[in-house]
């Protein structure tokens, strides 16, 4: 009879305890289920989240590099626009002064053209019309686009043949008028642009030549006839050379 009620007791309560621990068990099965499920999601989740880590940080490295390559491209092109902008910065400088220049030579050659033309006078006449091409080329009211190497060469030939004149002695055939006013062919000698003597074929009418302003001034002296002949068969290689005795000193010799 002691024992009884604690006996009695147990087998009310083992339904209760019993009912208990099966509730329990399910529920923790269902929680174990479920975290496994999420064990599995998370761990399919963390491998989809390596790989798309992976492929972002190829990306990543690839829009870095293209960055970087674009940085320095970028760096280039400054460097070229600093170039190119001191480039053009030289060259606007160049052509400045080269026109600068342009317009210096310009005007020395305008100088250098008058002086040119202001020797036409002085001038034989032979010689001024083998050079007339030349002085038509210098002058600005027929040849107003002619370039500057062009009025340049020209000049340089002007005065080239002007130089080689006047360093020589040369026999030309010439017709000019005298004090009588009588239109005569004479040949004359030039000994450079300093004096020129000359002589009918005749040998009648003979005298000496200077030249002038307003071009050469011939004066007659037929006393010299006989020397001046002499002079011209000796250019024409028909006499032995020999000293001409010309009075050549002045002007107012030459008349004596």
């Amino acid at each position: 009879m002691f024992y009884f009620p604690n006996l009695f007791c147990y087998f009310l309560l083992f339904p209760f305890l019993v009912g208990i621990s099966h509730g329990q068990v399910k529920e923790t099965h269902q929680i174990i289920e479920e975290w496994v499920k999420t064990k599995q999601i998370f761990s399919e989740e963390k491998s989809i989240w390596k790989s798309e880590k992976a492929a972002l940080i190829d990306i990543e490295a690839t829009l870095s590099k293209e960055i970087e390559e674009l940085e320095e491209k970028l760096l280039q092109f400054e460097k070229e626009n600093v170039g190119a902008a001191q480039q053009r910065t030289n060259l606007t400088s160049r052509k400045e002064k080269a026109q600068i220049a342009s317009l210096q030579f310009s005007e020395g050659m305008q100088n250098i053209e008058k002086e040119i033309k202001e020797t036409n006078n002085l001038l034989p006449s032979p010689l001024r019309d083998r050079l007339s091409t030349f002085y038509e080329k210098i002058d600005s009211t027929q040849n107003k686009n002619l370039p500057l190497r062009k009025r340049l060469e020209a000049s340089v030939a002007l005065l080239q043949s002007i130089h080689l004149f006047h360093r020589a002695v040369h026999l030309e055939r010439q017709e000019f008028s005298l004090d009588d006013g009588k239109s005569r062919e004479f040949r004359v000698i030039y000994f450079g642009l300093g004096v020129a003597y000359f002589v009918n074929e005749s040998g009648s009418v003979a005298g000496w030549g200077k030249p002038a302003e307003n071009g050469w001034q011939w004066t007659r002296q037929d006393e010299l006839a006989k020397e001046i002949s002499t002079g011209v068969s000796i250019m024409e290689n028909r006499a032995m050379p020999r000293f001409l005795e010309l009075p050549i000193s002045s002007p107012s010799n030459l008349k004596e």
